[in-house]
């Protein structure tokens, strides 16, 4: 292990606060990255995200479901009497895994309630039925989870 890399508990921890996440997909030559909101599920080791009923993501991920999911603080620039002193702060997760449909009804309600939770200010109600109908739910399987900082020691 690097001095840099995190350890799995920190990336665990930065999986679960960040609120932007960054999913990079490719089909043949066409790389795709995109930034989405997402929840991250510790316990089952899977990331969630919500999308509409078709689209480029679906074309990509029908042909190759294997995803990189990123996230990373938003940092903070030091700077110092030298260039050579310039760095940037951070800290970064790099997930790997394979994505798919979420097709049980009652896992589509659960993760989407709780995506909801995750970014909801104040009360909301429950999800409609007939807006249940117009989404998919991905799920993201973990194979990997690895994550680097540049902080100061």
């Amino acid at each position: 292990m690097s001095r840099k890399d995190l350890l799995p508990e920190r990336c665990m921890e930065i999986l679960e606060r960040e609120e932007t996440g960054f999913l990079a997909m490719c089909r043949e030559e066409l790389p795709d990255c995109i930034p989405l909101n997402y929840f991250y599920d510790r316990g089952q080791q899977k990331i969630y995200i919500h999308t509409g009923l078709q689209g480029l993501k679906w074309d990509i991920l029908s042909y190759n479901p294997s995803v990189c999911f990123t996230v990373a603080d938003p940092g903070s620039k030091r700077t110092g009497s030298s260039p050579c002193t310039y760095a940037y702060e951070f800290e970064s997760v790099v997930v790997f895994g394979k994505a798919a449909e979420v097709e049980s009804e009652h896992e589509v309600a659960q993760s989407l309630n709780r995506l909801i939770d995750k970014y909801r200010e104040s009360e909301v109600l429950p999800v409609p039925k007939e807006k249940l109908a117009v989404l998919r739910m991905v799920r993201i399987d973990i194979e990997t989870i690895t994550g680097r900082h540049n902080r100061p020691e």
